[in-house]
């Protein structure tokens, strides 16, 4: 309303002033002038509410806000011009046109040096932002960050050479050379990352080079996101490591990723675990007739309940989830349940796998990941399961911790069991998930979010990295491929450096990086502490995959079958029977003696940190 009575105000004022200046100012009183200005302020005020001028946010408006206004007061003053012929008005062409001129200059001026001012105001504390990808999706991006005050768009990047020069929306379009003379021109806050539509390989080398900038980067999601939310903190998100480790996807094999899940009844054992639940996602999306949620931890089987039944709502399916609390060492309950269900698949992803913990609980760990396995599998084959498919880790190989002997002497377990028997065993081995619980990912994430330090072990350890989800596709797709016994291996890339992956993650939230230094130098301001705390009991430098250099490929190019030598059948039981008995009587360091002699390839440091060790000084 107040926009409305200044308007008026601001069209009465015009039309004097043109008078008194350009005409004759006694001649306002006349009856025949006041009807003439009075009609054409009031025509100009209805028009503008016609064209919804009133509903735009002035700090939000821009040029196109001065279309309303022209056709309003031209409007208005073309009426003036033939009122006042027609009513013989004193009123003459110079004082409409100035008229006309003032009214414009009034109305819109004032508003335009108002949202000026208010940018003015807020350019100390907005953040400057430069658009890479000037495609559609970046111009409607841009358009979206004109209506908020916490950031404002410099330039656009883009690799296209009829773009190059262009100005869109009033920022000028620049090649991927420029980017680091913006930065420092225009003293860059963000740059937005805005082509959804490109492959994943372009990504990662987009992200590379823009990593090595100082400058924080961020993705914007698709097209639709930008036209149905606004501009914020939920759709304009940092860039996570995962765009720069993962790699291009091997689209899954459909007759793999279904043949032991579709139509079947699954059980997945470590239901809840951030692999088990993701194999749960992937043979929810093939069909099963049902599936079974095994699950020690009553938290994490509800989250992972909640959300199937929750897919299973929004996509109309019939899979029966069906939720179990219990162990996997718990050998009366596991025949039940795979009897009363009639079991086809059993995937065992429950285990005991966080290095640490596991050397500080060597007991627990054995029983769980050893002789868990060996109850699994025993069931499984009294069942009549068709398909066990053990999940292994590439801690087991030569492994230097009671988690990677652990799992290799389940290996072991698996391989004699598979021999003669009408259930066909696998295991599948890979190295750490981006974003499992045992993953430095999330823990680099939180670590630079509250400022530092970040935590690496050692300058030179390395990891393999790979995705939940390919992990996930591609156990249920070597699990397909099992005749009894075999160990399938996951190409994981190319191995990293956790200190380089301190230092990416670090720069891409915009963050200097920063080694703590034994001289006691103070880390500058704003930049994040990197700490060496040494390797952790059992850890070792770098992981490996393969016990010898003796694969084969597989029907899937990143799925390879190991050819691996173990104990005979005989010996595994001699030493399962020994395990048993040191486990009864919580001796860990006869359990430790008895990994190493079974040729697991346990190279122990000798040094116990159970708590339950009788030499442990705490």
């Amino acid at each position: 309303m107040l926009h409305v009575l200044f308007d008026v105000l601001a069209l009465f004022s015009s039309f004097f002033m043109s008078i008194i200046f350009f005409g004759k100012p006694e001649s306002i009183p006349n009856g025949d002038n006041l009807f003439v200005i009075m009609v054409s302020v009031f025509t100009a005020i209805l028009l503008l509410i016609v064209m919804e001028f009133y509903k735009i946010i002035v700090r939000y408006s821009n040029a196109r806000a001065a279309i309303p206004v022209v056709a309003a007061i031209l409007i208005s003053s073309i009426l003036a011009l033939i009122l006042s012929l027609f009513f013989d008005s004193e009123i003459s062409i110079t004082e409409i046109v100035v008229y006309g001129l003032c009214s414009f200059v009034i109305i819109f001026g004032v508003r335009y040096l108002y949202r000026e001012l208010l940018i003015r105001l807020r350019a100390k504390h907005e953040i400057r932002v430069i658009i890479y990808g000037a495609g559609e999706a970046g111009r409607q991006f841009l358009n979206s960050l004109i209506s908020t005050y916490e950031y404002r768009a410099i330039a656009f990047i883009d690799d296209s050479p009829d773009l190059l020069g262009r100005s869109i929306g009033g920022l000028k379009v620049f090649g991927q050379e420029s980017i680091g003379w913006l930065i420092t021109r225009f003293n860059i806050d963000v740059v937005a990352l805005v082509i959804p539509s490109i492959s994943r390989e372009r990504r990662r080398d987009i992200l590379s080079k823009l990593g090595e900038l100082d400058v924080e980067v961020r993705v914007v999601p698709g097209l639709e996101d930008l036209l149905s939310k606004p501009v914020d903190s939920v759709n304009v998100k940092p860039i996570s490591i995962y765009d720069i480790l993962g790699r291009i996807p091997v689209p899954p094999k459909e007759e793999l990723i279904s043949q032991p899940v579709k139509g079947m009844v699954v059980m997945v054992t470590g239901a809840g675990g951030s692999i088990g639940s993701e194999i749960c996602r992937q043979v929810m999306r093939n069909e099963p007739a049902s599936l079974i949620l095994f699950e020690l931890s009553e938290y994490l089987l509800y989250s992972i309940n909640k959300e199937l039944i929750r897919f299973c709502s929004e996509t109309n399916s019939n899979i029966k989830v069906i939720p179990i609390i219990g162990s996997v060492q718990d050998r009366s309950k596991m025949r039940s349940l795979l009897k009363q269900f009639k079991v086809d698949t059993v995937f065992h992803a429950a285990a005991y796998k966080h290095v640490p913990l596991v050397e500080q609980n060597i007991t627990e760990g054995v029983k769980n990941n050893v002789f868990g396995t060996k109850a699994v599998v025993e069931t499984s084959i009294a069942a009549g399961v068709s398909l066990v498919t053990l999940i292994s880790t590439d801690k087991a190989v030569r492994p230097t911790n009671i988690m990677g002997a652990s799992k290799r002497m389940a290996e072991f377990v698996c391989s004699a069991l598979a021999d003669n028997v009408d259930t066909k065993i696998s295991m599948v081995r890979f190295g750490n998930v981006m974003g499992s619980s045992g993953s430095v990912v999330p823990l680099f994430e939180q670590q630079i979010l509250t400022g530092g330090p970040v935590t690496v072990t050692h300058p030179d350890v390395t990891r393999f990295f790979m995705t939940i989800s390919e992990a996930a596709q591609l156990v249920i797709q070597a699990s397909s491929m099992a005749k009894g016994g075999e160990v399938y291996l996951l190409d994981m890339g190319e191995a990293v450096k956790i200190v380089d992956l301190a230092v990416s993650m670090i720069k891409l939230n915009g963050k200097k990086h920063f080694f703590a230094d034994p001289m006691n130098i103070e880390c500058p301001s704003g930049a994040v502490e990197i700490i060496f705390t040494g390797l952790r009991p059992g850890e070792k430098l770098y992981e490996e995959l393969l016990v010898n250099n003796q694969t084969k490929k597989t029907a899937h190019p990143l799925i390879m079958s190991s050819i691996e030598s173990r104990p005979d059948n005989e010996a595994i039981g001699k030493y399962l029977k020994l395990l048993e008995v040191a486990c009864s009587k919580n001796d860990v360091e006869a359990i430790r003696d008895i990994l190493v002699d079974s040729g697991t390839g346990l190279n122990h440091d000798g040094n116990i940190v159970d708590y339950s060790f009788k030499g442990l000084v705490v």
